[in-house]
């Protein structure tokens, strides 16, 4: 999990998770509708947020839904109305892809932080297309009863030195988005292209292209330069090519930093590193983040997954 001061979602009654926040030279965050590459839109239907059951109420019509109780991200976190997507609503705890019909992938964080897994899974929703369909869009209204799931079963979960995944069972089959490919053997290759798709700060869907890797040592993990915030936490690491899923995003460097140093209540920008995971805005941070945002290896996890599969 991120090491993050910010405390963003508990103002959107949503229990605070520790972030996964940063940017390394320019921002590369996208809404869904700037993006260009089919591949990247097609991998985008099949990701989701984790949004808490509460926030929904009754929409125009009987199958659909609305969110309440949300706030922008510069509301919710004082941070600086100059920040890219700062007017935008927050609402997304964590991040999640489909791997099978109904069996989808997240942190492992993500259900054991705050309360018993079981718990997390009777209170939060995992939502499809809560993006951006154009720059004037109100992206909190008019939810299809098609793109809600429930949890229905947390199947695997490990949060360790070396793990943190989740393998969620949703209450149905999910229509009309396909399960994604990932790897099941080998390694990433460190000149592979890296995409990360999911909800930076709890933000509509966001696409950040432009990564590499940046450490391939560890066993388990790998690091990389995309540009990840805490709502990430959860989100599919693709080769940006091929589509296929590298890695599940857990962990990285500090989130927002104070605009003016001397005045810790200023309002907040973001830490930003060179592309190398060097030279942050928020000093030099020790363990794993000192090379960047950290990623699971999901070949690591593939027989938790293959039993979710097989499971009726």
């Amino acid at each position: 999990m991120k090491q993050s001061a910010l405390v963003l979602s508990a103002l959107i009654s949503v229990p605070a998770l520790a972030g996964v926040d940063v940017i390394y030279g320019t921002d590369d965050r996208k809404d869904v509708y700037e993006t260009t590459s089919a591949l990247h839109l097609k991998l985008a239907k099949s990701t989701a947020g984790m949004i808490k059951k509460s926030m929904f109420i009754k929409g125009a019509n009987a199958t659909s839904f609305d969110l309440k109780e949300f706030k922008s991200l510069e509301r919710a976190g004082n941070v600086c109305t100059s920040e890219k997507f700062s007017q935008q609503p927050l609402a997304a705890m964590c991040s999640g892809f489909l791997v099978g019909p109904d069996t989808l992938i997240t942190a492992g964080h993500c259900y054991n932080t705050f309360d018993l897994p079981e718990n997390v899974c009777k209170d939060f929703a995992w939502v499809f297309d809560f993006n951006m369909k154009s720059a004037n869009h109100n992206p909190t209204k008019n939810f299809s009863i098609n793109n809600i799931y429930n949890c229905k079963q947390v199947v695997a979960i490990q949060r360790d030195a070396f793990y943190d995944f989740a393998v969620i069972k949703l209450d149905r089959k999910v229509v009309g988005r396909e399960p994604l490919k990932f790897r099941t053997s080998g390694k990433i290759s460190v000149n592979d292209p890296m995409v990360v798709i999911g909800h930076p700060t709890g933000l509509p869907l966001k696409i950040a292209g432009n990564g590499k890797v940046t450490n391939n040592n560890e066993m388990t993990r790998f690091s990389t330069n995309l540009d990840t915030f805490h709502g990430n936490s959860g989100s599919a690491v693709f080769n940006s090519t091929t589509g296929q899923v590298e890695g599940i995003l857990i962990m990285g460097k500090n989130d927002y930093i104070p605009s003016n140093p001397s005045n810790p209540r200023s309002c907040k920008v973001n830490n930003i590193c060179d592309n190398n995971g060097n030279n942050c805005k928020a000093g030099f941070e020790p363990g794993p983040i000192q090379y960047g945002e950290v990623v699971l290896r999901i070949e690591k996890i593939n027989t938790f997954i293959t039993k979710s599969l097989l499971m009726k």
